[in-house]
């Protein structure tokens, strides 16, 4: 029961970790959709039958739709950056809302009961959005609101309402915009799902030969000190799509984290990134520069993991001190301790580890205490935020203080602007990343620019 419990927030924390590190992706697209379309009908029903009801008198009824009314409301904004905690809730509102629609709406003569129709959109929608590795909502709440479509529509939730029931001259106005209502609504999340599924499969079936047939690109961002100086590079995922052209890690690294294949395309951007590294040994101007590779939450639950990495080094016979894997915190709620121990037997083989993204969402003063990283990387939100906010500004400070109490480097990336590097310098930051200083390049123009800084 634990190991399942244990899986299922791991699948949580992993989709949640998708939707933040890539917003564009077609699963975030998808859901982003499904939210903007419940704003529009929960918005318009809300308003319309709260105007009706408070027409009639029936302040009891317009506030249910009032409810209704700010779950579209929070729909609107959960669109802008969902987050899974956000989703489950608006899924709980409407499936009580429609709950209570249904009580309400006991079948007269000749008009039936219809509000029931609408825990079908809600059950097809939220299978869209949570796949059925979400034990909870992916399976048990849409089965739920399938249960309960069948048991108010064959009558055996009928009761005596009619005190609280809608006023019978505008039920037929009602059993109308029901059926059309839902119809409609199931017809754009079936076009939204077929319209994804479409560009999903014939990307998956093309990612899947995409390390066989070397389409797999690896671009790198330079990292430097105060003064420019280069440091090192983040190794940065690319596909060279036969048709769709070169195609950024938010249009297919959801897709490889879903099917699996991310582990194998995670070990060639390792391989590439370590064939450069090799190509650095012999300058002694590069030769002591590093390569920053990040490892995804379904790498880090491989099972060969460990093992595979310390082959793909060996292999390229370079320094494994040269190499710094980055691993995002959702990573660790995987299996906190089974990724500690694999962070230790990797850092015992001479490779650092830095922790991506830092308080982006899961971190706490405990994980990061009990976990063996060299390096915390500074989500850019703080940079972002600091510029406004001087309470953003005293936090930075303090991460950085905490850094270093606990005997750990601090790399800060999305910096955009010297003010922003000034700012991050007065603070006594010291490593950097962003465009500031370079954007993502192929190799050759990595080594380019770090030969022509200081180093």
């Amino acid at each position: 029961m634990v190991d399942a419990e244990n899986k299922e927030q791991a699948h949580y924390r992993e989709v949640e970790w998708l939707g933040k590190k890539f917003p564009k992706s077609d699963r975030a697209i998808k859901i982003r959709l499904l939210l903007q379309l419940n704003t529009l009908v929960c918005t318009s029903l809300g308003i319309f039958w709260t105007i009706c009801y408070s027409f009639f008198s029936r302040i009891d009824l317009a506030l249910i739709f009032v409810a209704l009314f700010f779950v579209g409301v929070c729909s609107y904004f959960s669109a802008k950056k969902f987050s899974y905690q956000y989703l489950a809730g608006i899924a709980h509102a409407l499936l009580l809302i429609v709950i209570a629609i249904s009580l309400i709406d006991s079948p007269i003569e000749d008009v039936p009961r219809s509000a029931h129709v609408y825990f079908l959109p809600l059950a097809i929608g939220v299978v869209f959005v949570f796949n059925q590795k979400d034990r909870y909502m992916g399976i048990i709440f849409p089965r739920l609101c399938l249960i309960l479509f069948a048991i108010f529509g064959v009558g055996l939730m009928d009761m005596d309402v009619s005190s609280i029931s809608p006023p019978e001259n505008i039920r037929w106005i009602g059993c109308i915009s029901n059926y059309i209502f839902s119809t409609l609504v199931l017809a754009c999340i079936l076009k939204i799902y077929i319209a994804n599924l479409n560009a999903k499969v014939d990307l998956a079936f093309n990612l899947a030969q995409a390390v066989s047939k070397n389409e797999i690109v690896v671009h790198y961002q330079i990292q430097v000190d105060k003064d420019g100086n280069p440091l090192g590079a983040e190794a940065l995922v690319r596909w060279m799509h036969r048709e769709r052209g070169l195609l950024s890690p938010d249009k297919f690294i959801p897709l490889a984290e879903e099917s699996f294949v991310i582990r194998d395309i995670g070990l060639e951007v390792l391989r590439q990134s370590c064939h450069l590294l090799r190509e650095w040994s012999e300058d002694p101007l590069l030769q002591n520069k590093y390569i920053a590779v990040n490892v995804s939450p379904v790498q880090l639950i491989d099972d060969d993991f460990v093992s595979d990495v310390i082959k793909v080094v060996q292999a390229a016979g370079v320094d494994p001190g040269l190499i710094e894997l980055e691993l995002t915190e959702s990573a660790l709620s995987m299996d906190a301790e089974k990724a500690s121990l694999k962070i230790q037997q990797l850092r015992d083989f001479g490779i650092r580890w830095a922790l991506d993204d830092f308080g982006s969402g899961f971190s706490s003063l405990a994980i990061l205490k009990s976990l063996p990283v060299q390096k915390i990387k500074i989500d850019r939100q703080f940079i972002k935020d600091a510029k406004s906010s001087e309470s953003s500004k005293n936090l930075l400070k303090k991460i950085l203080e905490i850094s270093e109490l606990m005997g750990m480097e601090a790399i800060v990336e999305g910096v955009e602007d010297h003010s922003q590097h000034t700012m991050l310098v007065d603070l006594g930051y010291s490593q950097f990343q962003g465009y500031l200083f370079g954007r993502p390049n192929p190799a050759s123009d990595l080594t380019d620019s770090i030969r022509s800084r200081r180093g």
